[in-house]
């Protein structure tokens, strides 16, 4: 009976090991700073580190740029902002850079602070020190950018940087940082082509476009550049889906992809605003849909209109009061006089 038990018994015990060593590494990883190396000496990985760890950090490792991917704080003085402010000081004290990059865990980057990110990590004085709140998602998809865009490191490489070592688990929200190197993979594939530093560029910089909100706006007609007073203006536009997955569109103040448009005074005073598109119908890539923009009448003077498409799934507050709606492309504007 004692031998037939003896293997269980090791199993058991090696088991328990395994559960206690791996329960003391995430405890590790998410109480503590999640600190590891990307480049010796060039590139480093970190969580949210207190006053006193940045400022150990800077001086061991010599950082020369703290790149922040959790934004700026809005309100230096309120208690939830003073991990910004003690992180301004530290940096300012030490005379190094800090550059503030927006990203979400979960949800794919911006593209426009992607482009700000890739222009950091390409520019930024050596050694850098690259941080969010736990160091696991955000921080795992820089380092994963720095490999492919700084060494001869292949997308498994790359993807080495979102393992679970680190506090990363492709599973729920922050299953989008493996999706934006999946899209990458994907444009690869339909391109015939293997990964390289200019070509992530390119893609990055050029090609990509979260959600289904890329899109090609055309005026259907040209519009008037002179209005007469207080009268109701109807204009037309034409959206292109130019993007990789087909648009719904929904009613409702958080509908998904819809066109925001905006009216100006003088070019500096918002005074109106408005949607179009808040209907229930799919447009698949490469269709079209016709959009009514409807201004009201308006007072003698000058404006400007700005239109753009937007994915606003996933908001939970009106739209661009959430800092991490998902943008289209540049949209579309016109300047017009009211007489």
């Amino acid at each position: 009976m004692k031998r037939l038990f003896a293997p269980f018994r090791l199993l058991q015990l090696v088991l328990t090991v395994v559960t206690v060593v791996t329960a003391a590494y995430l405890v590790r990883t998410f109480t503590g700073l999640n600190r590891h190396v990307v480049i010796p000496g060039r590139v480093y990985r970190c969580a949210q580190p207190s006053d006193a760890d940045l400022r150990r950090v800077i001086e061991q490792d010599g950082i020369r740029t703290v790149v922040n991917l959790r934004g700026t704080a809005q309100t230096m003085n309120q208690p939830r902002s003073a991990w910004y402010r003690l992180e301004a000081e530290a940096t300012a004290d030490a005379d190094i850079h800090q550059e503030d990059i927006t990203l979400s865990a979960k949800l794919l980057p911006p593209p426009a602070e992607l482009r700000r990110l890739i222009e950091v990590l390409d520019r930024a004085e050596r050694p850098l020190l690259i941080h969010c709140k736990q160091g696991a998602d955000r921080t795992g998809l820089a380092a994963a950018l720095v490999l492919l865009l700084h060494t001869d490191g292949t997308l498994a490489d790359a993807r080495r940087q979102l393992w679970p070592i680190y506090g990363h688990f492709p599973v729920g929200g922050t299953i989008a940082m493996d999706d934006f190197l999946d899209r990458y993979e994907t444009w690869l594939a339909k391109e015939h082509a293997s990964h390289s530093p200019d070509r992530l560029r390119h893609w990055a910089t050029s090609i990509y476009a979260p959600g289904a909100a890329r899109s090609d706006l055309a005026w259907i007609t040209t519009p008037e550049k002179t209005i007469p007073n207080g009268r109701p203006t109807l204009w037309k536009v034409r959206a292109t889906n130019t993007a990789d997955d087909a648009w719904q569109f929904q009613p409702g103040d958080f509908a998904a992809i819809h066109l925001v448009y905006k009216v100006a005074r003088n070019g500096t005073e918002w005074i109106y605003e408005n949607k179009a598109g808040l209907f229930r119908r799919v447009v698949h890539p490469g269709e079209s849909v016709d959009l009514q923009l409807a201004l009201p009448g308006l007072a003698p003077g000058k404006y400007v209109l700005a239109a753009e498409f937007i994915d606003a799934r996933g908001c939970s507050m009106p739209i661009r009061a959430n800092s991490f709606v998902k943008c289209g492309d540049a949209g579309i504007s016109w300047e017009f006089t009211v007489e």
